[in-house]
């Protein structure tokens, strides 16, 4: 009898460069986190994977994490960076940041 796998929500998301992960990028969520734009019906608590291309960079990011705030105003959700590389994903967009990461953002998305 085959167990069934746990499986959790894919959301990809395509920024254009640091600017558009800086306003999308979430600091005050505990361990970090970003925002993330969907359409999809997700609640909290829901265990997610964010797929987060930035284009400026050529490079790909697969986050797990968990919904922790879901917007009223837009189609969107907070997720929270979690699981044993949360710490190394964090440090990983603060140094695709740089001074931005210290700065809110005048255009968030959020």
């Amino acid at each position: 009898m085959e167990q069934a796998q746990p499986s959790c929500d894919i959301i990809a998301i395509t920024l254009k460069d640091e600017k558009a992960l800086h306003a999308n990028y979430m600091p005050f969520i505990k361990g970090g986190g970003l925002y993330a734009e969907t359409n999809q019906l997700l609640h909290l608590g829901d265990e997610v994977v964010v797929s987060v291309k930035i284009e400026s960079l050529g490079k790909k990011f697969a986050i797990p994490g968990k919904v922790v705030w879901v917007s009223s105003q837009r189609q969107g959700v907070g997720v929270q960076f979690v699981g044993r590389t949360k710490d190394k994903i964090r440090a990983l967009m603060e140094f695709i940041l740089g001074d931005l990461a210290k700065e809110p953002s005048p255009s968030r998305t959020y």
